[in-house]
């Protein structure tokens, strides 16, 4: 009797990684997975329509998943609502889906080896009378499976050549070149040209330095620039940020703001300001709790339907992924997500953080990289570092110019310092002049 083996599969690794999707829909962005990696008919349909309505920016979860699996005619092909209520009952974690998910895609290779085996063997039973044409078809299958098999990141040299001809074909048309400028003239100057795509940028700061100010104040200058730019708040209401948006466009301090019995000049000075608000272009993504994934979602949903130059975060350590066992290793998650975002989305992400208490204990408190709060992980995977500090916030009777320092820059040169001016009162950085600096 013939030995008949199965193929390699996991239905319950299959089937957590749709019930992870069930329960946390954003994880859809960050799997390497395609439908036919699914053993199973049904687990098959169902990720097709889940990498469906992640393509498409819309949530996933089991309301709409059954909305597109009926669209498609395969809900009652799956078994109905009740499989997805039975995906989401049977899912271990979801904390653990790339984990299953990398069960699922190596399984799935490994079923590929054997179809690619009998290929193969079928062209040695063919025994044709041109054994270096069946030698090429044999290549051909191998390298196609090697080709399922690598990561996207592989490029080969005239791939890499092309991407680069592309790349500087479209620098020498854009007359102020391709990055994102922060709108403070003298910091791009020192970070070539301002943030770029793909790149994770850090600012940080201690409490009330001015770091929400700083990374609002860029995300402004972009917006009244005509790029799109999301604003993601784990620290701010709405309500609060629009206070600092008044502030800045009217001159009246953010006190005045908030107590209202407004005179009516003030009044209409309030209101004529909104309508600049709107032509800022920034969309502010308040949610709470605010995770990496979810950004990750809102992200791919705007850069699908409006187009999308620049994320913006506020600020790292709020930022409410359950992971690991400790804080150290939570925030090195975290860091690691923000990376991979701007990545996948190709576009900049700038994010504030807090600095540890240690400096304050130093007589000259200007940060250094060591002072990164909870995690050696962010100095490994910020492109930039940005440090911010101003004198007027350790003592009275100063100008309140602030330094912005270069503390990391993997493209460029590094321990660098530009000078800014802080505008207290208007809630804003510009580029320093003259006057700012006297009594300096």
């Amino acid at each position: 009797m013939t030995d008949t083996k199965l193929p390699p599969y996991n239905l319950e690794a299959e089937e957590n990684v749709l019930g992870s999707l069930l329960i946390d829909g954003s994880l859809i962005q960050g799997l390497a997975l395609e439908p036919g990696d699914f053993y199973s008919e049904r687990g098959s349909l169902v990720y097709a329509a889940c990498k469906a309505l992640g393509d498409r920016g819309v949530s996933v979860n089991q309301i709409t998943l059954a909305q597109e699996l009926n669209d498609r005619g395969n809900l009652e092909t799956v078994g109905g609502a009740s499989y997805l209520s039975h995906l989401i009952s049977a899912c271990v974690s979801s904390l653990d889906c790339t984990y299953y998910a990398d069960i699922v895609k190596r399984l799935s290779i490994y079923r590929s080896m054997i179809i690619a085996a009998d290929k193969i063997a079928a062209l040695g039973y063919g025994q044709g009378p041109d054994v270096s044409k069946a030698l090429s078809s044999a290549d051909d299958i191998l390298l196609s499976l090697r080709k399922n098999g690598m990561a996207e990141s592989v490029i080969t040299p005239e791939q890499r050549a092309k991407l680069m001809i592309e790349r500087y074909e479209a620098l020498n048309k854009a007359d102020s070149g391709v990055a994102v400028p922060t709108g403070l003239k003298d910091l791009d100057g020192q970070i070539g040209g301002g943030l770029y795509a793909g790149e994770m940028a850090v600012l940080a700061a201690r409490p009330s330095v001015g770091k929400t100010t700083l990374i609002k104040n860029i995300a402004d200058n972009n917006g009244s620039s005509g790029r799109k730019v999301l604003f993601c708040s784990a620290e701010m209401t709405v309500a609060g940020i629009g206070d600092r948006d008044i502030a800045s466009l009217t001159g009246l301090t953010t006190n005045e703001i908030r107590r209202g019995g407004y005179t009516q000049d003030v009044y209409d000075k309030i209101v004529a300001s909104i309508l600049r608000v709107i032509e800022r272009r920034v969309t502010i993504y308040h949610e709470s709790p605010l995770t990496t994934g979810k950004i990750m979602q809102q992200g791919t949903n705007m850069q699908l339907r409006h187009g999308l130059d620049l994320i913006v975060v506020d600020y790292l350590g709020l930022l409410d992924d359950d992971y690991g066992n400790n804080q150290y290793e939570r925030i090195a998650y975290v860091s690691r997500k923000l990376k991979q975002i701007a990545m996948k989305l190709n576009v900049p992400v700038l994010v504030a953080h807090q600095l540890n208490r240690a400096l304050e204990a130093r007589e000259d408190k200007r940060p250094h990289l060591s002072d990164l709060r909870d995690s050696g992980r962010i100095e490994e995977d910020a492109d930039l570092v940005l440090f911010l500090y101003r004198d007027s916030y350790y003592a009275n009777n100063v100008p309140d110019v602030a330094e912005i320092l270069i503390a990391k820059q993997r493209q460029g040169d590094s321990h660098k310092t530009v000078r800014v001016f802080y505008d207290r009162q208007r809630q804003l950085y510009r580029n320093l002049t003259r006057e700012d600096t006297v009594g300096d």
